[in-house]
């Protein structure tokens, strides 16, 4: 079994991967909605289709493959036009190196998990792009789509008022990466911190994000961003430091830490 999954609240389901990623699916009274599809090592679209009865929509945060690399398992999907190509060249190589850094990490136990051979292909859906401000109709409840740039180029985060959670993608986690390409990175960490004060100004209509990776509090999550603002403000200087698979420079308030820079650097040993 892939996946441990959990009702966060009446006819919304947490599904975690194996502990490689977060997927959510929300079901409302004419249609649902599949947000992210993780890295594609089952059989995820059967499940989905085990706690929905009626027609869905894929909905995808931003193209990473621990977040877009089961995107071929659909026939259709939705996406920031951001972050199309970077979904779309996901490969099977690149979700083997994901399984491969996990394990490096300690995160998962070497060679205990691995993509089913019927999904070892670099099958795609037939993409759509939305955009900020779209409205997702699922009958009985609204998603609505809110892009915070930072993450990657077409991050976005999605609104569900009626069951009052905010899917967050990878947008403020407490080990935050602001790693979309950028030449200012003072500027883009500017505007992914304006973003997300966008966003949580209408915390009252949510009381849990669901992110990337777990579920996250809404005061932890606004500690993510009070990291950014104090980096910005000049408060933090960032330090090398060794966390899960990454070696880079990270700003750290109380147990938050935010990267800002290439993704490439990530990875550096200098």
């Amino acid at each position: 079994m892939c996946w441990t999954v959990n009702e966060i609240k009446k006819g919304v389901w947490h599904v975690d991967e194996s502990g490689l990623d977060a997927m959510y699916v929300v079901k409302g009274s004419k249609m649902s909605a599949v947000i992210d599809t993780g890295t594609g090592i089952g059989d995820f679209k059967g499940l989905v289709e085990s706690l929905v009865g009626n027609p869905y929509i894929v909905l995808i945060t931003h193209g990473h493959v621990d977040h877009a690399g089961g995107c071929g398992q659909f026939e259709e999907a939705y996406i920031n036009e951001g972050d199309y190509q970077a979904a779309l060249n996901i490969k099977v190589e690149d979700r083997e190196r994901y399984l491969k850094n996990m394990e490096s990490a300690g995160a998962i136990a070497p060679g205990s998990l691995s993509i089913s051979e019927k999904l070892r292909n670099d099958q795609k859906p037939v993409f759509h792009f939305f955009k900020d401000g779209d409205i997702f109709d699922l009958g009985d409840k609204k998603l609505v789509v809110y892009e915070m740039t930072g993450h990657t180029v077409g991050s976005v985060c999605i609104l569900d008022e009626e069951d009052r959670v905010l899917f967050s993608g990878d947008n403020v986690n407490d080990l935050e990466l602001i790693c979309a390409p950028a030449s200012d990175r003072e500027a883009l960490l500017k505007e992914w911190h304006e973003a997300g004060k966008r966003i949580f100004a209408r915390k009252a209509s949510f009381d849990v994000c669901g992110g990337g990776h777990c579920l996250i509090s809404i005061e932890k999550a606004e500690e993510a961003l009070m990291c950014g603002k104090m980096i910005l403000s000049g408060e933090l200087q960032a330090k090398v430091e060794k966390v899960h698979f990454f070696h880079a420079p990270f700003y750290k308030y109380k147990n938050s830490r935010l990267y800002n820079g290439d993704f490439a650097a990530l990875y550096s040993k200098e």
